[in-house]
């Protein structure tokens, strides 16, 4: 694997921020005892251990500046939202939850692959300029 070069530090904080927000996603598995303006997200159990999963790669990645970590976790939250979607037009909920956790797991895997793309675009434009 190979490492971010210094620029790219911020990448490696969101990436950071993206896993929190995975964690904290996940924590919505215990929603149905939260009143109801906190009831907006319906995350299964299988959901949340994806999103704990993802969440844990995609901090990994950022705290070690490695983008092929966050890559993965991308890749993974990305696959576990088309999975969703396919089972919601079949009538069948791999991940438990509704259309909000394909929201959920769609754009914070959307996220980490967009930020793992731009440190890939840094690392060429960085190599590209010490030539």
């Amino acid at each position: 694997m190979r490492r971010s070069p210094a620029g790219s530090s911020v990448f490696d904080r969101a990436s950071v921020l993206l896993g929190l927000a995975s964690l904290v996603f996940a924590g919505f598995v215990f929603g149905a005892q939260l009143p109801t303006e906190f009831d907006f997200v319906h995350i299964g159990a299988t959901g949340a251990v994806v999103l704990l999963v993802s969440g844990a790669l995609a901090i990994a990645g950022g705290t070690t500046r490695r983008p092929a970590l966050y890559a993965a976790a991308g890749v993974l939250l990305t696959v576990a939202a088309l999975v969703q979607l396919a089972g919601l037009a079949a009538s069948f909920r791999p991940l438990g939850g509704d259309a909000s956790t394909m929201a959920v797991t769609g754009g914070l895997g959307i996220g980490l692959l967009m930020l793992a793309r731009a440190v890939r675009s840094l690392i060429r434009t960085h190599d590209s300029d010490e030539r």
